[in-house]
């Protein structure tokens, strides 16, 4: 056999043995790749999973505020879907997993959550791209070798040199590249594993934040719901008292101090408020803390506080949702005394159709409902019905009193 076609069957040997290796290679990369994808969708579901156990909250109330948070734990996104679902075999970009979380029940609630690709995914897809490119780049090597070995001669210009010198050169030259790729491999590796580990400490560091604040916010509605409306009960039995004792000197005076000392420290309070926005945790019946309330803003010469309340809209409150109702009422029938002067306040409550509607309506001095003010009232009864996925609708006018009115879904039939 002619010395050329032996070199040409040998390097046909190597060329199909290196493509059998990385065809090989690239096989287990794809199958590496797609179990660290299982891996990682499998420990995202369990932490949704648990965020959601965690959340309690049923798909029906969820907002984009609260799917926003929820993507945030996961490090992702999710999005929520109410009957059909889109067709989950839809193509995602490269470098994105998604899984979906079917919700059980009649309302047809579909949980999709789509999440970058682990970073250790991410590079054994760059080490697949690089074995493709090494593989081309061997195949083109090797066919311009055996070009040039095949027709050569051994002439003075080259010195007499064989043909499987420079074979043995390429092959060489090719040795060398390979070795760097592995080495700049290792590099992309480790930046990698930085980068990955940068990221997991900022979404640290943005729980942390968002524990911080949910906690700032508790504080706010606890000093607003608790402290400042009691104080300011407590002002206006004294006041009525202050009426009763005129002219009886001494206590007079005391009642007077004692009423100017509970103004100062109902300021100061309300001054911590300026920076937190508030919202109250304690649970009792509804019936219960709405009748506590309402006595803890009457009393002898003070404003009148009626009720209106139909059993059947009672019994749709749900007791979850009591605590939340009350202290709405008790914004309302506080900002009527205190701000509006009313001297009757009437609380009702009817059954809507699919919805319990409860109305705060007084006599006072009312106001223009976009004008806004320095107060937290409002705006915490707006999130709180928010929060209880339903709406507040505020009707004023100067001079004509002020009616809240607070429409909830039901959430379950008596």
């Amino acid at each position: 056999m002619p010395p050329p076609t032996r070199h040409l069957g040998f390097a046909l040997v190597l060329l199909l043995a290196f493509i059998a290796a990385a065809l090989t290679a690239q096989a287990w990369l794809q199958w590496e790749a797609r179990r660290v994808q299982a891996d990682a969708l499998s420990a995202r579901r369990a932490e949704f999973l648990k965020a959601l156990e965690i959340a309690g909250r049923p798909p029906e109330t969820w907002d984009a505020d609260f799917q926003r948070t929820l993507g945030e734990l996961v490090g992702g996104t999710v999005t929520l879907y109410h009957g059909a679902a889109p067709d989950s075999r839809e193509r995602l970009a490269p470098g994105v997993l998604s899984f979906d979380h079917q919700f059980s029940g009649d309302g047809k609630f579909l949980a999709r959550v789509v999440l970058a690709a682990p970073a250790a995914s991410r590079l054994v897809v760059a080490h697949e791209r690089m074995l493709v490119a090494v593989t081309l780049l061997a195949v083109l090597l090797l066919m311009v070798s055996l070009v040039m070995a095949l027709p050569h001669r051994a002439s003075a210009e080259d010195g007499g040199r064989p043909p499987w010198s420079a074979a043995r050169a390429e092959m060489s030259g090719l040795e060398h590249f390979a070795r760097i790729s592995v080495e700049r491999g290792e590099a992309l590796e480790r930046e990698s594993g930085a980068r990955h580990r940068a990221e997991e400490d900022l979404q640290l560091s943005r729980t942390l934040l968002g524990q911080s604040l949910e906690e700032r916010v508790q504080l706010g509605r606890e000093l607003h719901d608790n402290i400042c409306q009691t104080l300011y009960a407590v002002s206006l039995a004294l006041e009525g008292l202050r009426r009763k004792v005129a002219g009886a000197g001494d206590a007079e005076e005391r009642l007077n101090q004692c009423i100017k000392e509970l103004r100062r420290l109902n300021h100061e309070v309300r001054s911590y408020l300026m920076e937190l926005e508030p919202a109250a945790v304690n649970c009792q019946p509804f019936m219960e803390a709405l009748n506590a309330m309402l006595a803890s803003h009457g009393g002898a010469g003070g404003p009148r506080l009626l009720q209106k309340l139909a059993p059947d809209a009672i019994a749709l409150i749900a007791p979850e949702r009591a605590t939340e109702v009350v202290n709405i009422i008790r914004e309302a029938v506080s900002n009527s005394l205190r701000h509006g002067q009313a001297r009757t306040v009437t609380v009702r409550a009817i059954r809507g159709d699919g919805a319990v509607v409860l109305a705060v309506q007084d006599d006072g001095a009312g106001f223009e409902p976009g004008a806004g003010g320095p107060g937290h009232g409002l705006g915490n009864m707006q999130a709180r019905a928010a929060a209880l996925g339903g709406t507040l609708e505020v009707i004023s006018a100067p001079g004509k009193g002020t009616r809240v009115l607070l429409t909830l879904p039901v959430v379950s039939a008596p």
